[in-house]
Order: structure tokens, then C-alpha cells, then sequence
């Protein structure tokens, strides 16, 4: 059993993976605490070559799709065979501060359950700010995880996640932000005005993808 499990889904984003990886192997939190999920949704990809590599560095367990079945569905996948107490997603093309995994973990520890003594302060969900990257890792902006929300680097308490249910794979994208929206109604998430997570702008994200990103949108938008 690990205190943490961070699920990792890639698919057409190897060459950004070894950055992700190599953030999550200088944790300042002990590498016995945490396990990580990758999901190769790709069938034409091999990362065996780069799992080697941090094999010694990480608990690491690859898990190959034989066919392509999207991000929700992998993200499933992963939190079905999460043993962690929390659980938190990092894209395969960004990148964490060494804190990451440490800061949100102790938030998360101290604000719920028995240790509680304000029920306003009860958090079953932490997030933090974000900096935005170019593809080479230059720093572009800094971003409030308060008003411009992401769907990656939220830390949940696994308990909670299971209570409202994991990703719903009707959503091909914006998984996240539905999820959140559901989470939200029955917890308390905290945010921290700590920018621990790289999000890595370039040619391939998702959100490049305009008509799809608007219809998503809408399908969130109609959610009450």
C-alpha cells in the first residue's frame, strides 16, 4: 500500500514523458510512499525503453492498451488498481516542483478527517497553482488554479473519489473539469497560491482542438 498514486496516461507524448518522469523521481517525499500508474494508450508506441530507466527511481508499473481507448477509460483503468490513500493525475507532457507530491499530501493529511477541529476546513480535494510552459520548458506565465482551473495537479483523497464515482468516459475531453464539477458538490477543495505544476504548452495538446473542446463545453455547461 503507497500513501499516493499519480496516474499518468500518454498517448503521442513519449518525448515529453522522460521530463515527467524525471520530476517525479527528485520528490522530497520518500519514492516508498508513492507509486506511479503510466498508461500507454498508444498500441504503435513502446516506452519500455524509458520505464528501464526509472525503474530504479520510482515505483513504476506500465500498463499497455492493446487498442486506443482515450483518456477517461485509461484514467479509469489507473484508479482501478490504485492502492494509494490519495490519488492525483500529471499529464505525460508536463512536469511537478519537487514539492509537489510532499505540500499537497500534508494539506491533505492536516484538513480532513479526525485531525479536523473546523468543519469549514474539512478539504477532501487540494489543488495548486500552475505555471505555463513553452515546449522547452521556458517559463510563459503564472495561473491560478482558483479561477482558471486545470484538470491535472488536484490531489484527491481516494475515499472521496470513489464516493462520486471516477472519470465518466461519455467525456472525451474536459473529463476533469465534469469530475470536479461532481466532487464539488459533496466536497470541499482547497487551493493553494503555491505554483507547483508545469503545464507545457505546444502544437499537440488537446485543447488545440477547438470544435471538440466547445462541444465538451457545452455538454459541462448543461450539467447542473
Amino acid at each position: 500500500m503507497y500513501e499516493i498514486t499519480v496516474g499518468i496516461c500518454c498517448y503521442n507524448q513519449k518525448r515529453w514523458l522522460h521530463r515527467c518522469l524525471r520530476s517525479l523521481s527528485t520528490q522530497t517525499i520518500d519514492k516508498d510512499k508513492f507509486e506511479v500508474i503510466l498508461v500507454n494508450d498508444d498500441p504503435e508506441s513502446n516506452l519500455d525503453d524509458i520505464i528501464q530507466v526509472f525503474m530504479p527511481h520510482l515505483n513504476i508499473k506500465l500498463v499497455n492498451n492493446e487498442i486506443n481507448i482515450g483518456l477517461s477509460m485509461s484514467l479509469n483503468k489507473i484508479l482501478k488498481q490504485a492502492t494509494g490513500r490519495y490519488f492525483v493525475r500529471v499529464d505525460s507532457d508536463d512536469y511537478v516542483s519537487t514539492h509537489f507530491l510532499n505540500i499537497l499530501s500534508v494539506f491533505l493529511y492536516l484538513n480532513s478527517g479526525p485531525r479536523v477541529m473546523d468543519s469549514n476546513a474539512n478539504y477532501q480535494a487540494v489543488k495548486c497553482d500552475y505555471f505555463k510552459t513553452n515546449d522547452t520548458g521556458r517559463l510563459l506565465s503564472r495561473h491560478s488554479s482558483k479561477d482558471e482551473p486545470i484538470a491535472c495537479g488536484v490531489m484527491f483523497n481516494y475515499e472521496a473519489l470513489c464516493n462520486v464515482g471516477f472519470y465518466n468516459e461519455k467525456f472525451k475531453m474536459r473529463e476533469g473539469h465534469e469530475l470536479m464539477k461532481r466532487f464539488e458538490k459533496k466536497y470541499e477543495i482547497g487551493n493553494l497560491n503555491m505554483p507547483l505544476y508545469k503545464y507545457r504548452i505546444h502544437d499537440s495538446n488537446r485543447t488545440k482542438n477547438i470544435d471538440e473542446l466547445e462541444k465538451y463545453d457545452k455538454k459541462l455547461g448543461e450539467i447542473k
